[in-house]
């Protein structure tokens, strides 16, 4: 059993490591050899007939919560670590030795919250404890992600946030940068849409055809569409420009998500972090509070999406 945090029913002082201390065979009270040696018998003798337990008892209970993980004391109502964001356990007493220190168990990081990023590490003005509590979810990736950009000036491609681009960025509360690429996304879905129904795009996709079944050769298909583009008169050329151009500025902005994603995710957060610090009283709960994940936005977003994919169905009936 660990008696850490604990007090001494004598002196009335949390146990700490390191003290010598002598444990009560009856109720499992610890006490201070000092203060044992001075009183010679158990401080709580009196409630042994009682089935009394020292360390069930709710008045004895420590004040503090220590992490799991990097061992520090908190306060008993923490939700996170004050020192490395880890999310706590609250009103459980839990004491580890610090296991990036003392587990040799090579996989052992796998598990580590912190992915073997020391929580007191300097963040460009943050402690990267501090930058994994606003994270809050997805910390061992983010982690390791916002130490190479920090220590090799590299970052990591997105896969998520090449693929849900708006809705990632709205997910991740980058809320202003998240609703203008969603709002250019959209005009761009909206402005091909519209061609790909107009008389412009039925016209391309005859004169294809046409074309099609006279050219010959390896490169027939892309010959075909050429002459069926050629062949369109000048406005309807400039409408099927215009919706190749939203489709190739659509993927491009996709792509340019993917590679910049994580550096505006860690700049967000440290400035997030550094303007909570500096503006309020209470930054450890105001972080817990304007940091992690919202997933309204994104599902609003993605409502959005499927109105404008039904469009066609209610307009033109497919």
């Amino acid at each position: 059993m660990e008696f850490k945090g604990l007090e001494c029913p004598v002196c009335d002082i949390a146990v700490k490591d390191g003290d010598d201390i002598v444990v009560c065979p009856d109720c499992g009270a610890p006490h201070h050899r000092e203060c044992w040696e001075k009183e010679n018998r158990c401080a709580c003798e009196d409630r042994h007939g009682e089935d009394f337990d020292y360390s069930r008892d709710t008045d004895n209970q420590p004040d503090i919560t220590v992490c799991p993980v990097c061992s520090q004391e908190n306060a008993k109502d923490a939700f996170y670590c004050s020192k490395c964001g880890t999310p706590l356990n609250t009103g459980t007493q839990q004491t580890y030795q610090n296991r990036n220190q003392n587990n040799t168990n090579p996989f052992a990081s796998a598990f580590d919250p912190m992915a073997g990023v020391d929580p007191e590490e300097d963040m460009s003005g943050v402690t990267a404890g501090e930058l994994a509590k606003f994270v809050g979810s997805s910390t061992q990736y983010f982690m390791r992600v916002f130490n190479k950009i920090k220590t090799f000036g590299r970052s990591k491609f997105s896969f998520c946030a090449f693929i849900f681009n708006g809705f990632y960025l709205l997910y991740r509360k980058m809320y202003k940068l998240g609703a203008i690429i969603a709002s250019v996304m959209i005009l761009m879905m909206l402005a091909e849409m519209y061609i790909q129904y107009s008389p412009a795009y039925s016209a391309l996709s005859k004169a294809i055809e046409a074309s099609a079944s006279t050219a010959t050769g390896y490169l027939s298909g892309y010959t075909s569409v050429l002459n069926a583009y050629m062949s369109l008169d000048f406005n309807n050329q400039v409408l099927i420009f215009i919706m190749m151009m939203c489709s190739s500025l659509r993927l491009g902005i996709q792509i340019v998500v993917g590679i910049f994603a994580n550096r505006w995710y860690f700049r967000h957060c440290r400035t997030q972090v550094k303007s909570i610090k500096e503006n309020s009283e209470n930054p450890n709960k105001e972080i817990e509070k304007k940091g992690g994940v919202n997933l309204a936005p994104a599902i609003s977003l993605g409502a959005i999406y499927a109105a404008i994919y039904l469009i066609p169905f209610f307009i033109f009936g497919y």
